[in-house]
C-alpha cells in the first residue's frame, strides 16, 4: 500500500510541476539538497512532499523532450557504468532540443593527485579521514582512495575523460568541463575540498 500511494504521490507531484513551469529543471538524486523551481527526485523521499521518487536506473516517468536542464550531483558514481550509460541516456529523452545536462561526481584523477602531495591534497585527506572515516586512523592517501572506492554504495568513479565518452556515447555534443558553483557544494562545509574533489562536466542535447 505504502508503494502504491508512493506512485500516486509522485504522479501529482510531476504533473503540479510541469503544468506550473515552461522553463523546466530536472534535478536527479536531489538528497535533501531540494532547489527552489526544480523537479527534485531522489530515490528515498526523505519524508518530504517536495521530493518525487525517481529509480535512475529504470525508464524515467517522464514525457519525452520535456526538460530544459537535466543535474545531479554525486549520484552518478553511486551506479555501475551500464547503469550509468542507461541514466544518460534517459535524461537525453527527456530533454528537451537544445536542452542541458550537468553532472557533477567525484573525480578519480584527483583522487590519484592526493599520491603529489601539497597543501591541498594533505588537507583533503586529514579532512576526509577525520570526517569521513575516522576508523582509518592514519591520514594516508591510499586509506582515502581505498575507502572511497568501497564505502557510500559507489560503483564506478569516473575522471573528466572517461565522463566525456559517456556523455557522448548517450548522445550529447558540446561537452565541456565547468566548476563548482551554487548548484554544489552542500555535502560538505569545506567548499575547497568539494572544489577540489569534484568534476563537473556540462553537455547539450542535439
Amino acid at each position: 500500500m505504502k508503494a502504491v500511494l508512493g506512485v500516486v504521490r509522485r504522479r501529482r507531484t510531476i504533473s503540479r510541476y510541469l503544468d506550473a513551469h515552461d522553463a523546466r529543471k530536472l534535478h536527479l538524486g536531489a538528497g535533501e539538497n531540494v532547489l527552489p523551481g526544480w523537479l527534485n527526485t531522489d530515490l528515498h523521499d526523505y519524508g518530504r512532499r517536495d521530493l518525487a521518487y525517481l529509480d535512475v536506473r529504470k525508464r524515467f516517468p517522464l514525457p519525452d523532450e520535456s526538460f530544459d536542464v537535466v543535474f545531479s550531483e554525486h549520484m552518478l558514481e553511486h551506479l555501475t557504468y551500464a547503469e550509468g550509460q542507461h541514466c544518460l541516456r534517459e535524461c537525453r529523452r527527456v530533454l528537451r532540443s537544445g536542452g542541458r545536462v550537468r553532472i557533477a561526481t567525484p573525480s578519480l584523477e584527483r583522487l590519484a593527485r592526493l599520491y603529489d602531495g601539497g597543501g591541498l591534497q594533505e588537507r583533503y585527506v586529514r579532512w576526509a579521514v577525520e570526517t569521513l572515516a575516522p576508523e582509518l586512523e592514519a591520514p594516508l592517501p591510499g586509506a582515502v582512495v581505498n575507502n572511497f572506492f568501497r564505502s557510500w554504495g559507489h560503483h564506478f568513479i569516473y575522471d573528466p575523460q572517461t565522463l566525456r565518452h559517456a556523455l557522448e556515447a548517450a548522445g550529447f555534443v558540446d561537452v565541456a568541463e565547468g566548476a563548482v558553483g551554487e548548484l554544489e557544494g552542500h555535502l560538505t562545509e569545506e567548499p575547497e575540498l568539494n572544489r577540489y574533489e569534484t568534476i563537473v562536466l556540462e553537455a547539450r542535447r542535439p
